[in-house]
């Protein structure tokens, strides 16, 4: 039954509703399962997978749904069931009503007509509740498969993991041996969930020198930095004693605080330590040989260093004297991600892997890592949103686009200048042989049947097939974010007057607060992490209420905000189009098909579940959401983390293009750079205008001249 109904679903769904085989399958599994009575019952069955998958109008869909109805019934695939209904008919013979008084007192050898009645409702009623029943253990059904999927997912990444090497300091490096440090990989595949990232392409890393991998998200940049760190890839063997580490996302909670999560990378200094304290407490007669052969090995390896190093390494990545001996269980995601780096840092594998390391930097970190990676002799690899990191740390490109790695001399700007002028020769050498090629099909096109110009033909022929053909240039279609330009309010907008806030009695995280917004700001709030960014934007956004001060707020006014908070409540289980009609339910889904598509989200990724989807492609989820109610002021905190650097740049030219006023905390250089025209930063719990650009501020904050 379910064959013949499939069959009937393609026969008539109309082609340019691009619903795959799986998914007509799994239609005609409820059709089977919860047979329509009607075309509104196969509306309410198969409507939105017409409306969400098809991008069909309500009106297309109403006739589909006609249409697939009375086939089903001309086909009899359906079964109808069975009403219940009282007809008038004329009797045979006369009856006496009186006389029917007795039979109506027999209620047990008789039907009463309100038992009739009574009989026909049970029975739709049961039919109605039977209905639902199935629709709800089919929507239950389908909660478990997504469920599983969504397990096998997370399982699949965690394996993923626990194959990587962990964070060990070797005191043994290979270039002590005389081994080469450098990596050439002649014929690099990768292939995922049947998907082939990279075919065929070379890769060489030579030691000492700063890469910048860089391509679209989701294009399987972090999978490669996988395989480097698994040694998955052909003749990994050979680069076995060259260590490379991929720094952790996130360091999982633990009793232990970050100075000990970092020395217990050097498993060796660990055991000589333990072994050392045992042999002092020790009787044995050679205690004193074996103590000193320890004591050598800990001076040669400098042991007695590795703490001040370990400190060192934590407070350049902005760890102060409290947090470094905090438990990790009582640190943020943001502060655990950097115990992660210091580890790694803390190890100085031969290559180091960082994926988006500035992520959770404050711009004083950001600094010191650019320093730290400029001075280390080991080769590193970086993925970053941040151009201008990308520009300071890095003296090679690899592009990572079409299954290929292209490498390119320079940092990132040279990179891009360089590939424009390459696409710019290869489109007019591709120009050229086109015109070639044609020229001479027509002249073989042209004689092919003429015995004098045979020979002529043949030569074209062989000349065509000898010819190296060049690829065209096939670009990257560009990203493209669009936020809805509000209309315009008369000023005041947003304003807080001698403002005061405290979590604690007596401890101000911010005080003496004057700060106003309106449509034509554009601020970006800077500041190290702690000092009350966040705070600031809570109290502008009233989730946070001043201790003391005023608050004045247009009544009219619409304010949304997008942090990174908002991207970890997104429910992965559900699609980006089902999580925006779930969050603001009610508009036509042609609305919310097309909100997502202005910021990238196009066909399949607006019916793909969240979990699969890239870090970028959530945090356009949650702009999407951010502007649904057109706000005239926008607050971001972070808005670039996760996003690559084409996402990026559409954002910064969204952002100009959008009326409204920008409060933005962001330490991206490039990005504050081209959206915000004033920087303020806080100090000592005050929020103060800094007279100059970021250039400007950078210089101030290394030289410490920021009052």
């Amino acid at each position: 039954m379910q064959g013949k109904i499939c069959e009937l679903l393609l026969e008539q769904i109309p082609s340019v509703c691009r619903l795959t085989q799986q998914c007509v399958h799994h239609m005609s599994g409820m059709l089977v399962e919860d047979t329509p009575q009607n075309a509104a019952d196969v509306q309410e069955l198969l409507g939105e997978y017409f409306r969400n998958g098809g991008k069909m109008t309500t009106q297309e869909i109403n006739k589909i749904c006609q249409k697939i109805f009375d086939a089903l019934g001309k086909e009899q695939l359906i079964r109808k069931e069975k009403k219940h209904t009282l007809a008038a008919e004329r009797l045979p013979e006369e009856v006496i009503l009186s006389e029917l008084d007795f039979y109506l007192e027999k209620e047990s050898e008789t039907i009463k007509f309100e038992d009739l009645f009574k009989e026909q409702v049970a029975t739709n009623t049961n039919e109605q509740i039977q209905k639902k029943d199935r629709k709800e253990k089919l929507r239950q059904k389908e909660d478990i498969k997504a469920k599983e999927a969504y397990e096998k997912h997370i399982k699949t990444i965690k394996e993923q993991k626990t194959h990587i090497p962990p964070a060990r300091v070797r005191h043994s490096k290979a270039d002590q041996d005389g081994k080469k440090l450098d990596i050439v990989i002649d014929k690099l595949s990768i292939i995922v969930g049947g998907r082939a990232l990279l075919e065929d392409t070379s890769l060489q890393l030579i030691y000492g020198q700063k890469y910048g991998l860089v391509g679209r998200n989701g294009i399987g940049k972090t999978c490669l930095m996988n395989a480097l760190a698994r040694y998955e890839y052909e003749n990994a063997d050979k680069f076995r004693h060259i260590q490379v580490l991929l720094v952790e996302q996130e360091i999982s909670e633990s009793e232990k605080n970050p100075v000990q999560l970092v020395l217990e990378t050097d498993m060796e200094r660990l055991e000589l330590l333990e072994q050392k304290e045992k042999l002092e407490n020790s009787e044995d007669l050679n205690a004193g040989e074996k103590l000193q052969t320890i004591y050598e090995r800990l001076e040669f390896i400098e042991a007695h260093l590795a703490e001040q190093k370990a400190i060192k390494i934590l407070q350049g990545l902005g760890f102060t004297d409290d947090l470094m001996y905090r438990k990790t269980k009582h640190l943020s995601g943001g502060w655990r991600m950097r115990v992660s780096l210091a580890r790694a840092l803390f190890v100085q594998p031969d290559v180091l892997l960082l994926d988006e390391p500035t992520n959770h930097l404050d711009l004083d970190a950001v600094m010191w890592l650019e320093d730290y990676v400029i001075n280390c002799k080991h080769t590193v690899i970086v993925v970053s949103h941040a151009r201008e990191f990308l520009n300071v740390v890095c003296n090679q490109v690899i592009h990572f686009y079409d299954q290929k790695l292209t490498s390119y001399t320079g940092n990132y700007d040279q990179f891009e200048k360089g590939r424009a002028e390459k696409n710019t020769n290869q489109k007019k050498q591709f120009d050229a042989q086109q015109k070639k090629l044609s020229h001479m099909q027509s002249f073989i096109d042209k004689f092919r049947y003429n015995a004098k110009r045979a020979s002529l033909v043949q030569s074209r022929i062989k000349a065509i097939q000898k010819m190296d053909l060049i690829d065209e240039v096939l670009e990257d279609p560009s990203c493209v974010f669009i936020f809805p330009n509000p209309e315009k309010l008369r000023p005041p907008m947003l304003r807080i007057e001698e403002g005061y806030f405290e979590y604690q009695l007596g401890k101000p995280i911010l005080k003496g607060l004057n700060f106003a917004v309106e449509m034509e700001s554009r601020v970006a709030i800077v500041g190290a992490n702690g000092v009350g960014k966040s705070t600031l934007l809570n109290l502008l956004t009233e989730q946070r209420r001043l201790t003391e001060g005023n608050y004045f707020r247009n009544p009219r006014l619409r304010i949304s905000m997008f942090t990174q908070h908002h991207i970890e409540q997104l429910d992965l289980m559900k699609s980006p189009l089902e999580q925006l009609m779930t969050t603001f339910p009610g508009a036509s889904g042609e609305t919310y098909r097309s909100h997502l598509s202005s910021f990238g989200l196009n066909g399949n990724l607006q019916l793909r579940p969240q979990y699969l989807l890239s870090g970028g492609q959530k945090s356009r989820i949650s702009f999407a959401m951010a502007v649904w109610n057109n706000p005239q002021i926008l607050i971001m905190d972070e808005p670039t983390n996760h996003l690559d650097i084409d996402a990026v740049n559409a954002l910064i030219i969204a952002l100009n293009n959008f009326t409204g006023g920008l409060v933005i905390v962001s330490h991206d250089q490039y990005f504050v750079s081209t959206v915000c025209d004033q920087i303020w930063y806080i100090k000592e719990e005050r929020l103060k205008k800094f007279n100059g650009d970021f250039d400007d501020y950078k210089r101030a904050l290394s030289e410490g001249k920021l009052a």
